[in-house]
């Protein structure tokens, strides 16, 4: 019984194997019918303007008129074409297998497909240009324009010249309006408006050409009424990249007080003078330099007033440690010589050829001042002040007949003074934290700051003039402005 069970195991086992060998084997001869290829059709798009992005069906293509389409199946299609500024084109093509299927879309035949823009400005009779093409005078419209951005230039008289951009959509109107900036009186001049190298300006001059030279922590500026031209360390022979003032002497040539002593040029050839290049030069600080008529020159530094010999420098120190000879400024006026002291006072060096130091031990109120400048004009010495922490200290003082008088001058109190700029023999123009000043007499003066004139920043540092009389204006955040000072009389 035992025998003919296991008999009939094996012959089922045998039986199971054969039918699973032989289903295998089926298989593994089985072959797939061949799939025929799908025909590929083509379309070819074409659009005025070109760039138009394709979309198939509502789908991405990711391709820009004019191109091919060329994986396509032979049916229709629903094809858009999306284009910035311009109103979407839709249309149906078939893609042909035989030969590729070719469409020209020509945008602005569609009328709908133009805009239109209204164009004005502050003031009204504004000149409009586009790519130099004049096409009207402020207020005015333009119907049936192309879609697009366009920079739109307005011109007018007394007046910078400024542009705008201008998006321009299908089926819409837009607006062009701009506020032009009224240059009759006042010119500015900064990072935004012209090639200047910087708009935090330390000192200002104008040659004989009437060439403006301006500079900064950043190096020099030159602007000859269309050029601007950049000078630095790297660049040219200028020896210092902090240009503390800047003179021009009787044969044109520019003398820059820098952070590392003092630099001449002519126009081609530079010439620099530093503790470098000689032992007997007192700092390569410089604050101020004075040209005199015979040649020599007179510097303040912050270790020393240095006056030129021809072999070297005669200096003057006040103190015999270095951080109490730091002198701001000096003035010279025949034999007369004023210096600024930082917190020392004044001195003075007459026909005695002895120096005379004020103030050396300051009052209570003076302790709070530092003696920023110096300017003689005719007979009174000025004298501008930093004021420390007492507010009801005046900014201004001047010298004159044997007196000095730090009271008299309210309308600078508790106001710091960079610098005196003496125009016409006794014309003060007065650079202050606060704007600026101009008098002859003080009871007449004029103040001038971002409260009443186009003045974007009240710290001005320093002011020259041109052969017109109009006033440069250097200050120290906004730039370079010119002041057609003339123009008011």
């Amino acid at each position: 019984m035992k025998m003919k069970i296991g008999k009939n195991i094996f012959i089922t086992l045998y039986t199971l194997l054969f039918i699973l060998f032989s289903y295998s084997c089926e298989q593994d001869i089985s072959v797939t019918p061949p799939t025929k290829p799908v025909p590929l059709g083509s379309v070819i798009i074409q659009s005025e303007p070109k760039g138009a992005m394709i979309y198939e069906d509502g789908r991405i293509s990711g391709i820009l008129t004019p191109d091919t389409l060329n994986w396509l199946e032979e049916r229709e299609y629903y094809f858009t074409l999306q284009k910035k500024y311009h109103k979407d084109t839709s249309f149906v093509l078939s893609a042909l297998v035989d030969s590729s299927a070719k469409i020209f879309i020509d945008y602005y035949k569609n009328p709908t497909m133009l805009g239109s823009a209204n164009f004005s400005s502050t003031p009204n009779n504004s000149k409009v240009y586009l790519n130099n093409n004049y096409l009207g005078t402020t207020p005015f419209s333009i119907p049936k324009l192309k879609p697009g951005a366009f920079y739109y230039v307005f011109q007018k008289d007394n007046h910078r010249c400024d542009s705008i951009l201008v998006p321009v959509y299908s089926s819409r109107t837009a607006t062009a309006k701009i506020e032009l900036t009224d240059t009759t009186y006042w010119v500015d001049y900064s990072d935004r408006t012209s090639e200047i190298h910087d708009f935090a300006l330390l000192s200002v001059a104008v040659d004989q050409d009437d060439v403006v030279w301006v500079g900064s922590n950043n190096g020099v500026s030159s602007f000859d009424g269309k050029q601007w031209k950049y000078y630095s360390i790297n660049n040219s022979g200028l020896s210092g990249m902090i240009i503390n003032r800047i003179k021009v002497d009787k044969y044109n040539n520019k003398w820059f007080a820098t952070d590392n002593g003092i630099s001449k040029y002519d126009g081609s050839t530079w010439i620099n003078e530093s503790k470098q290049t000689s032992s007997t030069f007192p700092d390569n600080w410089v604050e101020d330099i004075e040209l005199l008529d015979d040649g020599r020159k007179i510097i303040a530094t912050k270790n020393g007033l240095g006056r030129s010999f021809d072999n070297g420098w005669n200096v003057s120190r006040f103190s015999a440690y270095a951080d109490s000879n730091w002198i701001t400024d000096v003035d010279v006026k025949g034999d007369d010589i004023w210096v600024t002291h930082k917190n020392k006072g004044v001195l003075h060096l007459g026909t005695g050829r002895e120096w005379e130091w004020f103030f050396y031990y300051p009052a209570r109120y003076d302790k709070a001042t530092e003696y920023n400048c110096v300017t003689i004009a005719e007979d009174v010495v000025w004298f501008g002040h930093k004021i420390e922490y007492y507010s009801a200290m005046t900014g201004l003082s001047s010298f004159k007949n044997e007196r000095f008088d730090k009271s008299s001058y309210k309308a600078f109190w508790g106001i710091d003074v960079y610098n005196i700029i003496i125009k016409n023999g006794n014309e003060k123009w007065i650079a202050t934290r606060d704007g600026l000043f101009v008098f002859e007499n003080y009871n007449n003066r004029k103040f001038y700051s971002t409260q009443n004139t186009p003045l974007k920043e009240d710290r001005i540092f320093d002011v020259a003039f041109d052969s017109k009389g109009d006033a440069w204006i250097a200050t120290f955040g906004a730039g370079l402005y010119h002041f057609k000072v003339t123009q008011l009389k």
